[in-house]
């Protein structure tokens, strides 16, 4: 059976707009400006100590960092939104035969209360989190793992993600198919996914259409 393998954050879910919402609430609370906040978090996502350290900083907002970051961490997974689309896309995989998992880094409970505000708990019920397994993409293991709780193997497994480090290396790593969702960015050439996507719709919709993959490492996809 063929199966897919997806990232969560910014493939199945839009990270943007959850940073968003909480940025309109975090910016009417404290009087500070949003577009300052969107600006820190361009420099700073994925290191969000050092962000509350500068919001502290600059803003002087009540509080602790780490008060700040825990709260963050409670209320973003729940402003994620509802894609129809997206929940479409991934439905009509499953009624196709498709074995369909979530592989994702980060907290356990975070990833599934993101996956809950999108709607796609009950498409996607095998969900493999990072913080469950010690092991974080691109490590193998953590993919493996997702084909093992599904009793899938990799010939006909694929990985569908946005990050080219820990989606498309770490799944071309693992022996498995790469599709890489690009949100319009240019490749830089490395490292080679077997397909390019621009959204994870796009993905899926390409993902049905096919029949016969081919083993990995072969290539028939968008021209890089």
């Amino acid at each position: 059976m063929p199966t897919a393998l997806f990232d969560l954050d910014d493939t199945l879910t839009d990270r943007a707009a959850a940073f968003t919402a909480w940025a309109e609430e975090f910016s009417a609370a404290h009087a500070i400006p949003e577009n300052w906040l969107h600006e820190a978090d361009a420099t700073h996502s994925g290191r969000r100590r050092e962000f509350f350290a500068l919001v502290k900083a600059r803003h002087d907002v009540p509080g602790t960092v780490e008060e700040h970051y825990a709260a963050f961490r409670r209320r973003t997974p729940r402003l994620v939104p509802y894609r129809p689309a997206v929940n479409t896309a991934v439905r009509a995989l499953a009624s196709r035969g498709w074995q369909l998992a979530v592989v994702t880094n980060g907290d356990h409970e975070a990833q599934h209360a993101k996956l809950a505000a999108a709607r796609l708990t009950g498409l996607l019920p095998t969900v493999v989190v990072s913080s469950d397994h010690g092991v974080r993409k691109p490590d193998p293991a953590l993919f493996h793992a997702a084909l093992a709780r599904l009793g899938a193997t990799t010939e006909e497994a694929w990985v569908v993600g946005d990050s080219l480090e820990a989606d498309i290396a770490g799944g071309n790593d693992a022996g498995l198919h790469t599709l890489w969702i690009s949100h319009g960015r240019t490749h830089p050439g490395d490292p080679r996914p077997r397909h390019i996507a621009d959204t994870i719709v796009e993905a899926c919709t390409w993902l049905l259409a096919r029949t016969d993959p081919e083993p990995p490492g072969t290539s028939s996809r968008t021209p890089i």
